[in-house]
């Protein structure tokens, strides 16, 4: 059964809790703790959602039913209050609004994932580089795979990891490392092979990072392989 607060939630507008949490800069895992335990919420928290969604303290706590009309919000009664050709400009601007907010978010996402795009780029040239150390001359360097390839690559970041920590390491580092890792092998997931741009299956490239790598279309269904 929904509670009250994320029954308010919906009402003001926002469909998605972590949207909300997002919205008003409460972390989301403590935010979905407050919609399965409203009692337990804090009385300053309960305070900031009772004004952020224009009802009572009660009404988010769950002990009384929240008011309809009051549980919208002081913007929803408002926009309720519009003429319908006002409300449709207020739908036009807020369509606007959301993909400007897209494109934002599009934006920040990408430039925290650069740098691992980079260091993703970096360590796979050191690992083609040392493969082809102990190549014979002419020998293509290559995988039967993109899955091989991946595995390897893996298994390479793992004996750089543990090559840096030493003999002796620390089981914290040892968990920085791991969580370093995984960030570097959503890169490699993110940066190989095929995405989709504006409709359009294309072929992907660090333009952004200023590195030109061709991967194969097919090489999820042939192995194909990669070149610089």
């Amino acid at each position: 059964m929904a509670s009250n607060l994320q029954e308010l939630r919906k009402a003001a507008g926002y469909k998605n809790a972590n949207d909300f949490a997002e919205a008003h800069e409460i972390p989301s895992s403590t935010y979905a703790r407050y919609e399965s335990n409203p009692d337990k919420i804090p009385m300053e928290r309960a305070w900031q959602l009772a004004d952020i969604l224009g009802t009572t303290i009660d009404a988010i706590v769950g002990r009384e039913t929240p008011a309809p009309g009051t549980a919208r919000g002081e913007v929803q009664l408002e926009y309720d209050g519009l003429t319908p050709e006002a409300r449709a400009l207020a739908d036009e601007m807020r369509e606007f609004m959301l993909m400007k907010d897209a494109k934002i978010r599009e934006r920040k996402r990408r430039e925290e994932e650069r740098p691992w795009d980079a260091l993703c780029y970096q360590y796979e040239r050191q690992m083609l580089a040392e493969m082809g150390e102990g190549a014979a001359f002419g020998e293509l360097v290559a995988f039967e795979s993109a899955e091989e390839a991946r595995s390897a690559f893996e298994s390479f970041l793992q004996k750089q990891a543990a090559k840096k920590r030493g003999k002796f390491p620390i089981k914290a580092q040892e968990l920085i490392d791991n969580q370093t890792i995984d960030k570097i092998m959503e890169a490699y997931d993110r940066t190989h092979g095929e995405f989709d741009h504006e409709g359009t299956r294309v072929l992907w490239s660090t333009v952004d990072a200023r590195v030109a790598v061709e991967f194969d279309s097919g090489m999820g269904q042939r192995g194909g392989g990669a070149k610089a």
